[in-house]
Order: C-alpha cells, then sequence, then structure tokens
C-alpha cells in the first residue's frame, strides 16, 4: 500500500484511534521528508494537522507538539496553536520551537498561565521584549527561571523588578548573583536583602567580581560605622557613669532610659563603668539564660526593682522569655540582699580579672662535681 493509500485509507477512520493513527502517519510523512520540504509541504501538513487538532485527545496532541517542536520547517500557525494548549502540549513548544517568535511569545505570556510562563523562561535565547512580560507577570517560579536564564536579555528596569519581586526569595537571588551582568545599582540593593549563606556564595566568585567587591566593601564600612557607635557611645556612657558616681544623676534613670531604647551596647558600657566589669563580661550577662549574675550586678549597684523590671523586658525580648519567666525573676531580684550582692559582685569581679601569670620555676642549681682523685704519690 502506497503512503497516500495508507492516508486515505486512515481518513476514512473517524474514530479516536483513527485519527490518532493518523495524524502520527503525516507527522512521519511530514519529518521524513527532511530538508527536500518547501513551504507547499509545510502549509498542506498545517492545514490537515490544524483541522484534526479538535478531534485529537491530550496524549496524541502532546505526542504531535514533542516530535515537531524543534523542526525549522514546521507551520507557524499548528505551532501557535499547540503553544496555546494545554501545558502538557505546549511546553515543548514553548521551550523549543524555532518558529515561534517574540511577538508570539509576548502574546502568549501576557495571558497564559503561570506554569506557560515557566516554559517560556527556559527557552535559549529570549529577547527583551519577552523577558519584561516575563518579569512583570510571572510568580516566584517564573522569576528564578528567567533570572538563571543566561539566554535571557533583561535590561535595567526588569532586573530591578525582578530584585522587588523577589523579596527575600532566595531561589531568584541565588540566580541573580550568577548573572555576569547584573547591573551595579540593582547589586547594591541586593546585596542586604541576601542571607549570610548567599552572601558567602557571592565571596566565592571571586575578588574580580563586582558583587563580591561591594559586598567586601559593605562589610569594611559597616564594621568602621560600627566601631565609631561604640567609640561615641563609650564617650557619652562615661559622662554618664562619672554623674552617677558623684551622685549628679540616678543610676534608674540611665539603666531604664537605655533599656528601654533597646540600647543594649549602651546599657552594658553603662554597668560595667560602674561596677568595674570588663564590658565584654557585662554584655554576656545581659542575655545570658542564666540570670543570677545579672541580678547581683543590678542589685549591688543599688537599681530599684522598677528600672530593674525594664531590662528584663529588654530581656524578654531577645530570649523570648513568657509573662511567668518574669515573673519569677522579678521575684529573684526582690529576695537578693543589697550586702549580700555587693560581696558576691566582688567575687565576680575577682573571676572576671585576667589570671597573673605563674612565675616561671627557679632552676635548680647545677650540683658541682666532686674533685678528680688524684693517684697518690710517694714522698721522696
Amino acid at each position: 500500500m502506497t503512503e497516500l493509500a495508507k492516508l486515505a485509507d486512515l481518513a476514512k477512520d473517524s474514530s479516536t484511534a483513527g485519527r490518532k493513527s493518523l495524524i502520527a502517519t503525516l507527522t512521519e510523512m511530514f519529518l521524513a521528508a527532511g530538508d527536500a520540504r518547501g513551504e507547499n509541504t509545510a502549509y498542506l501538513f498545517g492545514d490537515i494537522a490544524l483541522k484534526l487538532l479538535g478531534d485529537l485527545e491530550e496524549d496524541s496532541r502532546a505526542d504531535l507538539a514533542q516530535r515537531v517542536s524543534k523542526d525549522d520547517f514546521a507551520p507557524h500557525q499548528l505551532m501557535l496553536e499547540l503553544a496555546k494548549d494545554t501545558l502538557a502540549v505546549a511546553a515543548p513548544v514553548l521551550e523549543n520551537s524555532p518558529v515561534i517568535n517574540s511577538e508570539d511569545l509576548i502574546e502568549i505570556a501576557s495571558s497564559a498561565s503561570m506554569d506557560h510562563l515557566e516554559a517560556i523562561a527556559v527557552r535559549v535565547p529570549i529577547e527583551e521584549a519577552v523577558t519584561t512580560v516575563l518579569v512583570d507577570r510571572g510568580d516566584a517560579g517564573v522569576l528564578s527561571k528567567v533570572a538563571g536564564n543566561e539566554g535571557a536579555e533583561i535590561n535595567d528596569t526588569s532586573f530591578m523588578t525582578l530584585v522587588d519581586k523577589a523579596g527575600r526569595d532566595e531561589a531568584v537571588q541565588a540566580a541573580l548573583i550568577g548573572r555576569p551582568d547584573l547591573p551595579l545599582e540593582v547589586g547594591k540593593v541586593l546585596l542586604p536583602l541576601l542571607s549570610e549563606e548567599l552572601q558567602k556564595q557571592v565571596l566565592a566568585l571571586g575578588k574580580d567580581n563586582h558583587l563580591a567587591q561591594m559586598l567586601t566593601q559593605a562589610s569594611k564600612e559597616r564594621k568602621k560605622s560600627q566601631l565609631e557607635t561604640i567609640e561615641r557611645a563609650k564617650l557619652q556612657v562615661n559622662a554618664l557613669v562619672k554623674d552617677i558616681k558623684s551622685g549628679r544623676q540616678m543610676v534608674d534613670e540611665a539603666v531604664r532610659k537605655f533599656a528601654k531604647a533597646g540600647e543594649a551596647t549602651e546599657l552594658a558600657l553603662l554597668l560595667a563603668g560602674l561596677s568595674d566589669l570588663p564590658p565584654a563580661a557585662v554584655s554576656q550577662l545581659l542575655f545570658s539564660a542564666n540570670d543570677k549574675p545579672l541580678v547581683i550586678l543590678c542589685k549591688a549597684l543599688n537599681v530599684r526593682a522598677e528600672a530593674y523590671k525594664d531590662l528584663l523586658m529588654m530581656r524578654a525580648q531577645r530570649l523570648n522569655i513568657g509573662g511567668m519567666e518574669l515573673n519569677d525573676a522579678i521575684q529573684r531580684f526582690g529576695l537578693m540582699s543589697v550586702d549580700g550582692a555587693k560581696r558576691s559582685l566582688e567575687v565576680l569581679r575577682q573571676s572576671t580579672e585576667p589570671a597573673a601569670p605563674k612565675p616561671e620555676p627557679a632552676a635548680k642549681p647545677t650540683p658541682a662535681k666532686p674533685p678528680k682523685k688524684v693517684p697518690f704519690a710517694a714522698h721522696r
């Protein structure tokens, strides 16, 4: 039976199975012709296939789409219809078809589902106009695929939209930091949003990478700013400590001010200055799970209950302490006597002092060698 006769015979069968066999045979003949195919052949194949689409089940349409998705001679109108079909049918066409152009993709991306947009987002290449629609309409899944597709042309505005829409989505951020075409201004906006892990990935890109350079510089500036802030706080607190020791200001006022403002550094410097304890040690006491050393310190410095409650509220926010635990902490503070706290503070102060270096043991004297025995010589 000749191919034409076979097609004619299949065309008579209007059943689902018959239509499936007909489109499969027709597609096989079309693809087998290879480069010998001209416009007329493509037109005839497309015309028949389009008329059959309404009679085909999804799996048959998906098989057709898969077989012709990468074909340069595939009929444009047929591919456009397949690209607008269900995802199972449309995906291979949207991802691969050289026949589908940017205008087609913009039209589809403007109204299609997010799954269809994800399929478009992995095409290589994608022109800027298409990418703009994908970024404007896309959800996190679409955005991560666009950002991770180095074949996607992205303009500066779309890059900024990607950062804004992604928020703290690490999949999108991870894709963005790997792009060599990421604009500097976008990088400046992106860097503060990155997690510690993603920042490590940026630094691993090497010192020649502009994002890594910006992150290193930002880290240096942040440390410098922190040091300047601490130095300013020290000057402020030192003056305050003098006023409290001279009786010009109450310790409670200073404690409440810093605690209510959540200024833990300043509060630690204040308590350290009043108690002659190292600031680092006091900083640890402020947020230690065991509050007994803190109770001792505050009681010994004559901090009253109301001021201590404000300090406890600051601790509670940092340590997620509940109401019952707060009440217990207040009771522990009330039960501690000032005299007992002062004695304990002295012990605490001694425990934080650096240990004096142990003297090196004195060298043992080298024992004198016994005199050499000289044989007795006879007197003459």
